[in-house]
């Protein structure tokens, strides 16, 4: 994450004054250095200045007395001694420019050298063609001496007569060096004058410097200060939009979320053009066996690609695509023409998502269903009535096989009307105490002996018998179902315990328990009140839970059936074979009975696939101690291609049909062969 802090202004100020001490220092030994230069050269050029006056006036002094007359050396002297003196003292009177003429070492002329260094430098004067000035500056006993040596060349044959006599030999010739002027001056008080003003250079550059880098200092600040201003507001406004995005989007696919489509569903109402609206409902088929055999990872990844595939697929109808959740799509377009119709765009929609797509090493071919349903053909009035026509329409092409599409229609309408009409009259059913139930026999294989009953539901709607698998299938939508589970469960329990206390023989009933009903945290409760208010034996009650429902619900089933198990209650897996079982699925949820599917024993033959798969079926559940209910037995031959070892139940109409309450009394006495004195109050309720 971006650190937003502002550096503190303390540190800020030691830098800044830290940099203004290092540039005011720069500038000052700056300023020093060129006034220094300045100085020598403007000393360098003096001293140069009085040798050359100096040698003017001897030769003047020479023009005025002849070409052949010889100098005096004490007259030389004194014009030194005049030039060196005029204008050169210091504040304090001493003499700040000294000059003096030594000659040559071993050949000095009046005047010697008493500095070796001096002498050597005067010697190689005479030994040099070229007679260039030699200019120094040294500390000499705490001074800072600035020092020229100028040869002094025999320019004249009588200066060299002269200086030969006195010596008494033919020394020097005409153009040689036969000494040379030293001229020196004292710099000290020049130096220490630089140094002065290079630290009054140094305070007064230190002062503008850190006032200037004080003061970009705090413009930077401000504009740091801004900058950061700017930054929060746009990361502000960044994880604003981005709150806005995940609230109104899938973070999976980036498809808008339900809440984002209902809204634009809404608004699509409210234009002109509401009358050409067209939803449909996607629904990817066999979805959860793409997660449970490729992975989680597989299934992400075909949703974000299905996502795409039909954004491309309806790009050009400048159709809404959101994801609802799971594995459900929805999408909202206007058909404005024949191109756009729903029955020319699903084809297209099933044309781009059933392409194979390839995920690591697996290749999936994605199959979905779609339902349409169009506003201008009156089945949807509102947004709600429209999705729910485009749900039923979905719902009827995966009862055509799935991987198609099916439009909304007057068929559909009526069966939505119905199923509409069943679901309002269904909570008052239950509550009027108008659901019957029904009992079916379960029998003994080996010994046609009686072994209990299923409960059944069963509903009589204005004269028509509804279908318990029409009627079941819409208390799970409405979500009445577990209030439909527990009243068949209360009438069946208390019918057995008033009939097991009149006839004096055991009633053991089996009940069928809905995935749905495991929803509520509190099932187990309340099968125990409906358990202790009837009175019924908790060890005569078989509650079965379909293998879909087991495997869904895994972990409520487990805690319902562990806690009833306790009280004596029986589990049983029903419709076993038509889900994904596993063994070790089976012996994990522990279940007492396993009943196989009616489609098994349907095609049932002597060595076909069916009977191989129920022999060793029944075999390994009796190595296991679990009864094999088999349902759907319709012949004798049947049964004896099922008959075997172990606890093996049959249930059928070879055996019953399932039995009205009143008709329950009767069968079992002829069952048991009971004598007629052992029923003396008929079939209660």
């Amino acid at each position: 994450m971006t650190d937003l802090t502002l550096p503190s202004l303390a540190p800020e100020k030691t830098k800044t004054l830290l940099w203004s001490i290092a540039i005011a220092l720069g500038t000052a030994l700056i300023f020093f250095a060129v006034l220094r230069v300045e100085e020598n050269h403007i000393s360098k050029h003096e001293r140069l200045q009085l040798v050359e006056m100096t040698d003017s006036f001897v030769a003047v002094f020479s023009d005025a007395r002849g070409e052949d007359s010889p100098i005096p050396a004490h007259f030389r002297r004194l014009g030194i001694e005049h030039f060196s003196s005029t204008g050169q003292v210091e504040r304090d009177g001493r003499a700040n420019t000294q000059m003096r003429m030594p000659g040559l070492p071993g050949l000095e002329l009046g005047t010697s050298e008493d500095d070796p260094r001096l002498s050597e430098v005067i010697a190689e004067f005479s030994d040099q063609s070229n007679h260039a000035p030699v200019h120094e500056q040294h500390w000499e006993n705490g001074r800072l001496i600035s020092r020229t040596l100028v040869p002094s060349i025999a320019e004249k044959e009588t200066c060299v007569s002269c200086h030969n006599t006195l010596l008494g030999e033919e020394v020097f010739q005409l153009g040689d060096a036969m000494g040379a002027y030293v001229v020196e001056r004292d710099m000290t008080a020049n130096a220490l004058a630089d140094a002065k003003y290079a630290a009054v250079w140094f305070f007064g550059s230190l002062a503008v410097f850190w006032l200037i880098g004080f003061r970009e200092h705090a413009r930077n600040l401000h504009v740091l200060q801004l900058k950061s201003q700017v930054k929060i507001e746009e990361m502000k406004n960044a994880a604003d939009a981005k709150e806005k995005f995940l609230l109104s989007h899938d973070p999976l696919t980036g498809l808008p979320n339900r809440k984002l489509f209902n809204e634009h569903l809404r608004d699509c109402f409210d234009l002109p053009e509401r009358n050409t609206l067209t939803a449909a409902l996607v629904d990817l088929d066999d979805f959860k066996l793409v997660n449970d055999t490729m992975g989680h990872a597989a299934g992400d990844a075909l949703l974000v690609e299905v996502a795409q595939r039909l954004k491309a697929a309806t790009r050009e109808v400048d159709a809404m695509v959101a994801r609802l959740g799971g594995d459900e799509f929805a999408l909202i377009w206007n058909a404005r023409n024949a191109f756009s119709l729903g029955a020319a765009v699903a084809p297209r929609m099933l044309a781009q998502v059933t392409r194979p797509m390839e995920f690591e090493n697996w290749s999936i071919t994605p199959k979905c269903s779609i339902g349409l349903a169009c506003a201008d053909q009156g089945m949807g009035q509102t947004p709600s009535e429209l999705l729910k026509a485009a749900d039923a329409a979905l719902y009827s092409a995966k009862g055509l096989g799935k991987n198609t599409y099916q439009e909304y229609d007057k068929v559909i309408d009526a069966c939505m009307q119905r199923q509409k009409t069943i679901a309002a009259r269904l909570p008052d059913a239950i509550r009027n105490d108008d659901i019957r139930v029904a009992l079916q026999p379960q029998v003994n294989l080996s010994n046609r002996q009686f072994r209990g009953f299923e409960a059944l539901a069963r509903w009589r709607l204005d004269g028509e018998d509804i279908s318990p698998d029409e009627f079941i299938t819409i208390a799970e939508s409405s979500g009445v179902v577990k209030d439909l589970d527990l009243y068949v469960l209360k009438k069946a329990a208390r019918f057995a315990r008033t009939l097991s206390a009149d006839m004096g023989v055991p009633v053991p009933i089996s009940v069928n328990v809905s995935a749905k009903s495991f929803r509520s945290l509190s099932l187990a409760e309340d099968i125990q009140d409906i358990l202790w208010t009837t009175g019924f034996d908790p060890e005569l009650l078989t509650l079965e839970v379909t293998e879909t429902a087991a495997m869904e619900k895994m972990e409520a089933v487990q805690a319902t059936m562990g806690a009833l198990r306790k009280q004596g209650v029986r589990s049983a897996l029903d419709d076993f074979g038509t889900g994904y079982s596993s063994l070790a699925y089976l012996l994990r949820m522990e279940f007492d009975e396993i009943k196989i599917d009616r489609e098994f024993v349907r095609d049932i033959h002597a060595g076909n696939d069916n009977h191989i798969l129920v022999r060793h079926l029944a075999d390994m559940l009796c190595q296991l101690d679990i009864d094999l209910v088999v349902e759907g037995i319709e012949t004798e031959e049947q049964i004896a291609l099922l008959h075997g070892v172990g606890n093996r139940v049959g249930q059928g109409y070879l055996f019953s049909r399932p039995l009205e309450l009143e008709d329950v009394e009767g069968y079992l006495r002829t069952a048991l062969n009971l004598p007629e004195s052992a029923a003396q109050t008929g079939t209660k309720g």
